[in-house]
């Protein structure tokens, strides 16, 4: 999957509606659809709750392990971290 296209879609997304399951699905559906994905209604959800969790009080640190965990090295979470702009 694209990252730059992951971020810009997360990045869209208004505050107030981090926790919004019709926004998310949105918004993972666009992430989906720019990668020529489609995701069963099961999947949909796993990463929905997946997202609020995190959208949430999730741990940044958590997140970073879980991408460590599926190959993504500390230099991509460092180009993530400037793709994603200042706090």
């Amino acid at each position: 999957m694209d990252i730059n296209t992951i971020i810009q879609i997360v990045k869209e997304i208004p505050l107030d509606k981090l926790n919004d399951e019709k926004t998310i699905k949105k918004a993972i559906q666009a992430a989906g659809k720019a990668n020529g994905k489609t995701f069963s209604d099961a999947e949909l959800n796993k990463y929905v709750q997946q997202f609020k969790g995190f959208s949430s009080g999730g741990s940044p640190l958590s997140l970073i392990a879980k991408l460590l965990q599926s190959g993504i090295t500390m230099g991509q979470v460092d180009e993530i971290k400037k793709k994603m702009g200042p706090k």
